[in-house]
Formats: structure tokens, C-alpha cells, sequence
């Protein structure tokens, strides 16, 4: 495989002037281990440690490596680990709150091309946390598709129901249902896999991530599963580290573990286009800068009253863009503490 069919374009060959002949190497990191990481050339997959330098950066930013950088690194081929020198711009980033009470973030993964968000259609459906999956990867600037699994657990017409509500509520997003126990669906989701592109799996556990993962592979024990908790239909963690997989077409898979707090950093970019049709309304209210709560001559609480915004969707986007903005405020704080902190410190 060439380093353009791992998904090595111009976006990352512009940022490069080196020359392999001065045991530079061009590679990419497909897992995350403590301490180390895994790169490959395309060909061949090394171990891998970053230099000091790079560390110390990594930890004074928290801009840490993450699956599907691009890196320069020397002694790819020399026994031992070969050695990180640099990390190319990423063209993505999908990332997310930590949890804490600190305001900062986890890196999932870099260079993204379109993140399929999975949702169940069985137990563990609920939309107000899918819409959370979908204003981050939007926020990301990657293209999200909605994948709603177990399909085949339902009674068709609860099936159907089901698969309606979601397409209302998320008219401006592409969604596929499918079932990794008949394969229903699954031919629809590998037309979207293109050789080169990268992709990644999101979703909480137990939505069968690690199953689609199999299913595309053709090799049902390829990866450990497990199976969700009757009780309440939560999964338990099969995938415990995120890793670049190759399929057999040629396109490249990122497998994530699955997350049971997703906390939320400004992200009103991502939370405006998630809920673009309420943002569509904006222009139409009385004041410019209409809040939409209690607002006379507010154009999307007419809407509501209206019927053609859902109550639900309607209460979510005020929730969620609420929490963005003190989100964003705590990050401002937290930004003056410490540079308040350092200025002391100089003085």
C-alpha cells in the first residue's frame, strides 16, 4: 500500500520537504499505547517513541499524539523503536471534553474524513444524546453519517417508527439502518467506504461498533465483542484503545472505545449546524441578538408553538448551547487563572 493509498494527500505532502534519503520516514500512527505508539509506512508497522522535545510540547499543550497522525520520524527500519520527531497539521481534529471539572480536552482521533456516529435502534435509544455525538463531529468540520443498528431486535413497525422519528428529527443528515446479525443494511454502508478516505466509528458502548467493525472485515472474531447488559441495554467496553484498521477495499477505519460521559467544549459551530433549521429561523427574529427563551417576536419560539420545530429539539438546542456558553466562559477563566499564575511567577 503507498503512502497516498493510506490516505497521504496533498494536504500532508505540502507540509513536507524533507528527503527520505536522510533517513527521514513518512508514517502514520494507527494505535496508542502508554508510553509508545504503532506508525506504519503503509507496508510495514513499527513501534514507535516520541523525541523529548516532543513530549514536553505534547504535555505543556495537551496536544498529545492520536490515531491517524501524520508523523516525520527517523530509524523506521533500526531494531528498537523508531523515533518521532514531528507531527504534520492535522487536517481534522475529533475530540472531546474531558471528564472533570477542568475545562480541556481528549483527542479520539486525527484526519477524519467522515465519522459514522452509531446509534441503537433497541435499548439505549435516545436522541438528545445522539444530537451530543453529532454537534461534536460537526464541530470537527468531518461529515457525519447515522448509522441506527440492531434494527432486527424490533418488531417491524416499531422498526419503522423508529427509523421515521430519527429521519424528522435529522433531516439534513444521512442515515442508514442496518443489522450485523442479518446484514441488512450493511451493503448501503460499505457504497460510502471509498479506497483512501479515513472514517471513524463513534457511538456509546454496546452499539455494536466492534460488530460492524467484523462485519466489514468478513472475519466474525477478528475483534472481541461483548454483549450489552439485559438490565438496561449498556454495553461494556470490547474496544479498550483506538486503532486505524484497513478494510478490504482499501479504505481505512478508526475503531473507538465507547464513551459513557461525552462533555461538551464550545461547541457552538458544531451545535449551530447539528440544529441548522433552528438557526435557519435567527434572521427571521425581532432582535438580532434574540436568545430564544421568553423572547417577544422570537421567530424559532413561533415556530414551536407552531409545531414545525419539535418541543424536544427545541428544549435540547437551548440545553446544549446553554452548557456551550459556560463551557466557553469556564475555559476563559480557566485561561486567565493561569496566565495570571505565570505573570506572577515572572515578576
Amino acid at each position: 500500500m503507498t503512502l497516498k493509498e493510506f490516505g497521504f494527500s496533498s494536504w500532508f505532502e505540502n507540509q513536507t520537504d524533507i528527503s527520505t534519503s536522510d533517513g527521514w520516514t513518512v508514517a502514520r500512527v494507527t494505535a496508542i499505547h502508554k508510553g509508545w505508539s504503532d506508525i506504519c509506512d503503509g507496508e510495514t508497522t513499527r513501534p514507535a517513541k516520541s523525541t523529548g522535545k516532543l513530549r514536553h510540547e505534547a504535555r505543556a499543550n495537551r496536544n498529545y499524539l492520536t490515531v491517524g497522525d501524520w508523523i516525520l520520524c527517523k530509524d523506521f527500519n533500526a531494531p528498537g523503536f523508531a523515533v518521532i520527531h514531528s507531527v504534520l497539521k492535522r487536517k481534522t481534529e475529533l475530540k472531546r471534553k474531558t471528564v472533570g471539572r477542568e475545562v480541556s480536552y481528549q483527542l479520539i482521533a486525527a484526519n477524519i474524513d467522515t465519522a459514522f456516529v452509531v446509534h441503537t435502534l433497541d435499548k439505549g435509544y435516545n436522541l438528545r444524546k445522539l444530537e451530543r455525538y453529532l454537534s461534536i463531529v460537526h464541530d470537527s468540520g468531518i461529515e457525519p453519517i447515522v448509522i441506527l443498528s440492531k434494527k432486527d431486535l424490533l418488531e417491524a413497525k416499531a422498526c419503522r417508527e423508529r427509523i421515521l422519528e430519527v429521519k424528522n428529527r435529522l433531516s439534513n443528515i444521512q442515515i442508514i439502518a442496518i443489522s450485523n446479525t442479518t446484514g441488512s443494511g450493511l451493503r448501503d454502508l460499505k457504497r460510502h467506504l471509498k479506497p483512501g478516505n479515513t472514517y471513524c466509528l463513534l457511538g456509546p458502548s454496546g452499539v455494536g461498533k466492534t460488530t460492524i467493525i467484523n462485519s466489514l472485515l468478513g472475519k466474525e472474531d477478528e475483534y472481541f465483542t461483548l454483549p450489552v447488559r439485559e438490565k438496561d441495554g449498556k454495553g461494556i467496553h470490547s474496544t479498550t484503545w483506538r486503532e486505524l484498521i484497513v478494510l478490504k477495499n482499501g479504505s481505512l477505519m478508526v475503531d473507538t472505545p465507547g464513551m459513557r460521559e461525552l462533555g461538551h467544549l464550545d461547541t457552538a459551530a458544531g451545535i449551530n449546524e447539528t440544529f441548522e433549521e433552528i438557526i435557519a429561523l435567527e434572521p427571521d427574529c425581532k432582535f438580532r441578538d434574540c436568545a430564544h427563551v421568553n423572547t417577544k417576536g422570537c421567530a424559532v419560539i413561533a415556530a414551536v408553538e407552531k409545531g414545525t420545530i419539535s418541543k424536544e429539539r427545541y428544549d435540547h438546542f437551548i440545553y446544549m448551547r446553554a452548557e456551550s456558553d459556560d463551557a466557553a466562559e469556564a475555559l476563559r477563566r480557566q485561561t486567565w487563572r493561569k496566565d495570571t499564575a505565570k505573570q506572577r511567577r515572572r515578576s
